[in-house]
């Protein structure tokens, strides 16, 4: 039999609503991780893609005999290399997001499943655990938002 209470929310409904929100901080953080990893990566092949022309470049104008095309080439590899580690920089910068919000799904996953545990086990300790691992998983997205 089923005893409802008006207004009144039992212990493990509590902890079932705070395990549901990490579950969901989890979710929204692994997609702005994934995000950021993607971002990485596009910006290393760019980066990459800008090296081997600036090496085009540069052989170019070891090769060319003409004054004006080596100056035209020396201009145009400055050019190239500053977009080079431009890109370089941006690649570097989205993995350090990403690991911040890499780090932070981990802190909810395992806030979830200690929060699941509470109730099994009927603990409270359990469920302030869980609680405070989401505080920590929230600093950690909070980092990473700052850092944009």
């Amino acid at each position: 039999m089923i005893h409802e209470r008006t207004g009144h929310v039992q212990w493990a409904e509590k902890v079932a609503l705070t395990t549901a929100l990490l579950a969901v901080m989890a979710a929204v953080s692994n997609l702005m991780s994934t995000h950021e990893a993607d971002r990485a990566l596009e910006r290393k092949i760019e980066a990459s893609d800008r090296w081997a022309y600036y090496q085009a470049k540069s052989i170019k104008e070891v090769v060319t005999s003409d004054p004006q095309e080596k100056a035209r080439y020396g201009h145009e590899e400055e050019q190239i290399r500053k977009e080079a580690e431009e890109s370089t920089d941006e690649s570097k910068h989205a993995r350090h997001i990403h690991l911040f919000f890499a780090y932070a799904v981990t802190i909810f996953q395992v806030a979830t499943a200690i929060g699941a545990i509470a109730v099994l086990v009927k603990k409270r300790m359990f469920w302030y655990t869980s609680i405070g691992l989401g505080v920590l998983g929230i600093a950690l997205v909070v980092k990473a938002i700052l850092l944009f």
